[in-house]
């Protein structure tokens, strides 16, 4: 009588552990697409935040004839170019207190910009990057196709590893800022990949002159 209750006992404990591993499993099936329905509404956040960021760059330039430098020092507000000429560039923080836009991806990094250092100061119709200066955004790491070239910035997040989780690709590498980075003057954007999750927005010259000459700021 002892054994059999030892046996019902036992069996229920299986029982109980299998019906444990079954929720275990459904509420895992249920909790992949919720994190994939985050990522997509993050990762929708994040093209949001930059575009809006992208105007506010431009509208900054029609009211000061000039873009913003980069914040530097983590205050939020523009601090001084690397340098002067448009053969190099300054990278940092979004000026966000300047510009008035949002700070950081929701992942709680600052969004990142680079500028050329000549549009850091009173440009013209002529002004354009040269050697080390010329900022492009292309395809890969090696920039096997371009997507653009000689732009007078560059604004992006590094995505939800931030580059710095694992897997790391080299396109990730070409957009990161943080220790071991690659980056000359390059910056990375295609298609999202499991080693590739940034999100790369530019200013278009064309674009930026353009709305300069409408403003009567140019030429």
């Amino acid at each position: 009588m002892e054994q059999n209750k030892k046996f019902e006992l036992g069996f229920t404990l299986v029982e109980m552990a299998i019906v444990l591993i079954i929720i275990g499993l459904l509420v895992s099936t249920l909790l992949a697409p919720l994190s994939a329905q985050r990522d997509l509404k993050d990762y929708s956040q994040v093209r949001t935040d930059l575009e809006q960021i992208q105007e506010a760059l431009y509208g900054y330039a029609v009211v000061n004839g000039s873009l913003p430098c980069p914040d530097t020092n983590g205050d939020g507000i523009a601090d001084a170019c690397g340098g002067l000429t448009n053969a190099t560039s300054t990278g940092g923080n979004i000026p966000w207190v300047t510009l008035g836009v949002q700070i950081s991806d929701p992942w709680g990094r600052p969004y990142q910009y680079r500028v050329n250092d000549s549009f850091g100061t009173i440009f013209s119709l002529s002004t354009a990057g040269t050697g080390l200066g010329i900022l492009r955004v292309c395809t890969d790491s090696t920039c096997v196709a371009t997507v653009a070239n000689n732009v007078p910035a560059v604004i992006y997040s590094s995505g939800k590893n931030g580059a710095v989780q694992p897997p790391i690709s080299a396109d990730e590498l070409e957009n990161r800022v943080t220790a071991g980075a690659t980056f000359d003057r390059t910056f990375v954007s295609h298609n999202f990949s499991p080693t590739f999750d940034d999100v790369v927005v530019w200013l278009s010259p064309n674009i930026l002159f353009n709305r300069m000459v409408t403003a009567g700021k140019l030429p």
